[in-house]
């Protein structure tokens, strides 16, 4: 019998059962769907308003450009980009190596796996407005944790909602990197492409008028 899918709550609680037990907790968020995409949007946007607030309220010792405006955009690119195009790239690769992991499924693992960066964020802008700089190490030691186990968490992520072995996963996350690059690339390629043709209309338009 398919199990009931959570409540928007119990699913955003869910999230410490996750991080106690992250090969269990990604498992049953995909086969008991303990997990929900709201939620998943919810802890996107709590580590997009964590980077944000990061990089507004780092103390001074660790911020030199603090007090200069902050490019919301930029912070938008820097967090919340990377993470929709190695989902969009990762779920490109289910079907090239048998995966059974759907977009909605990557997409609330992948959310769930970054909540430890989201208190590494606000834990380092705290600290960077009580500890000195000779002290920054400190930080520095709790931001490089977050990112490992983060790291560890999106590992699991994709090895349990998929269900590839462990090196079958490795080989999916390094495609996926991959893959974002050729994303980007393709983009960037259409992006002047467009910019050639609006600039040729534009000179055709010119030339056109003075007649």
């Amino acid at each position: 019998m398919e199990a009931t899918k959570a409540g928007f709550k119990s699913s955003l609680l869910f999230c410490g059962y996750v991080l106690r037990k992250p090969f269990k907790g990604f498992y049953e968020l995909k086969y008991e769907r303990r997990g929900t995409v709201w939620a998943g949007l919810v802890y996107l946007l709590l580590y997009y308003i964590s980077a944000i607030v990061k990089a507004i309220y780092t103390g001074y010792a660790f911020n030199p450009d603090k007090g200069s405006p902050v490019n919301l955009g930029m912070i938008f690119l820097q967090s919340v980009m990377p993470l929709a195009l190695f989902c969009v790239a990762n779920w490109c690769l289910t079907l090239m190596l048998n995966g059974e992991g759907t977009m909605d499924q990557i997409f609330m693992g992948l959310c769930y796996a970054i909540i430890p960066l989201i208190f590494s964020n606000l834990l380092y802008t705290v600290l960077s407005n009580l500890l000195t700089l000779e002290e920054g190490m400190y930080m520095q030691l709790i931001s490089g944790f977050a990112l490992v186990w983060t790291v560890f968490m999106v590992v699991v992520s994709v090895m349990q909602i998929n269900q590839y072995s462990f090196l079958r996963t490795l080989v999916s996350c390094l495609l996926s990197i991959v893959g974002i690059a050729i994303i980007l690339l393709i983009f960037l390629l259409c992006f002047d492409l467009v910019q050639q043709m609006l600039a040729f209309f534009q000179s055709v338009y010119k030339e056109l008028s003075y007649r």
